[in-house]
This record gives C-alpha cells, sequence and structure tokens, in this order.
C-alpha cells in the first residue's frame, strides 16, 4: 500500500499498491503531490481491504508509518 503523508507527517490518504500511475486501454493516468509531501511504500495486513470504519483504518495507517 503508498500512504501519502503531509509535510508535517499528516496522514493525507492512501492507495492500494505500490504505483502511482496506471495505463489502460491506451489511456494514461498518474498521481502527483506537492512538494513536501511523502509517499511511503508499506506492506499492510491482508485484513486492511476489509475494513469499514474510517477510524479503525485511519488508525491502521498510522501503525504502518510508525513501524521501524
Amino acid at each position: 500500500m503508498s500512504i501519502i503523508t503531509d509535510a508535517h507527517g499528516k496522514l493525507l490518504g492512501a492507495v492500494q499498491g505500490h504505483s502511482m500511475s496506471e495505463h489502460k486501454g491506451g489511456v494514461e493516468a498518474s498521481v502527483a503531490f506537492e512538494p513536501g509531501h511523502q509517499v511511503h511504500q508499506v506492506e499492510v495486513d491482508d485484513d486492511m481491504d476489509t475494513i469499514t470504519d474510517p477510524d479503525v483504518f485511519q488508525q491502521r495507517l498510522k501503525q504502518h508509518l510508525t513501524k521501524p
């Protein structure tokens, strides 16, 4: 999973996978961020895609950011 934080370390969002671009059907799309934002590419638990509570999901993402 790719987790995006701002220049102050605040969690902004997450994307399944490690690619910030996609090529499909002759169309290319990509995601870019302001300078200072950081993309953290981490391995997450398999159950992350089953979490329906946004607060729990955010807390689990934050745990992955603090791992050494």
